[in-house]
């Protein structure tokens, strides 16, 4: 049991890293925009200057978008992950929109880094320990669901008190549909009060 338990608590870890992974896509897809250096010349003398130096030239950028593809990969991931839901579904009692933290997490985080000098390494190196703090302190706190890329795949955010679950504090649900009282719910946890819902129609 005690097995058991650990392998949920690991399971449900790593799919707050990801979450976290994935709210950075738009940050990195912005460094990649602004880093990227790709020297282009139309002079007949012009020539290739090599792959070793086009690549030294866009560490920053290569990096950045290795972690764009991998924010898509796990994003494609998570839906995936629905495939094998087979929660009992419950009822909406009482909802409240929390869409707001979508805007918090953009014009607290991602606005402020995007602003530091990317052609300095010590900033850069500056960025990635700040990336690493906030990241810690996400997922510590359960921060983690105020992901943008969510908000850009059309998922909103709600407050919600369940029929029959006694829970003060409310649970905080993710859902592409748009939901409200008495809405009938499929549902992941990620924590115990986070989860990934999908209304059930049936």
């Amino acid at each position: 049991m005690n097995r058991k338990k650990k392998q949920e608590e690991d399971d449900n870890i790593s799919l707050k890293i990801q979450l976290y992974i994935m709210s950075l896509w738009l940050l990195f897809l912005l460094i990649f925009m602004l880093t990227v250096d790709i020297p282009i010349s139309f002079a007949s003398d012009a020539k290739f200057i090599g792959i070793k130096a086009l690549l030294q030239r866009n560490i920053l950028a290569i990096i950045s978008m290795v972690m764009v593809v991998l924010g898509i990969i796990l994003t494609h991931h998570m839906q995936y992950r629905w495939k094998g839901v087979t929660n009992p579904p419950y009822r909406v009692k009482s909802i409240k929109n929390e869409n707001y933290e979508y805007l918090t997490f953009l014009t607290t985080y991602i606005i402020p880094l995007i602003c530091i000098d990317l052609n300095n390494i010590r900033y850069v190196i500056v960025l990635g320990i700040l990336l690493f703090l906030i990241g810690f302190i996400f997922i510590k706190m359960d921060l983690y669901y105020g992901n943008p890329t969510l908000a850009l795949l059309g998922y909103r955010l709600y407050k919600i008190e369940i029929e029959n679950i006694n829970n003060t504090d409310g649970i905080v649900v993710i859902s592409k549909e748009r939901l409200a009282t008495g809405s009938s719910i499929d549902w992941m946890e990620i924590d115990k009060n986070i989860w990934f819902v999908k209304e059930n129609k049936q």
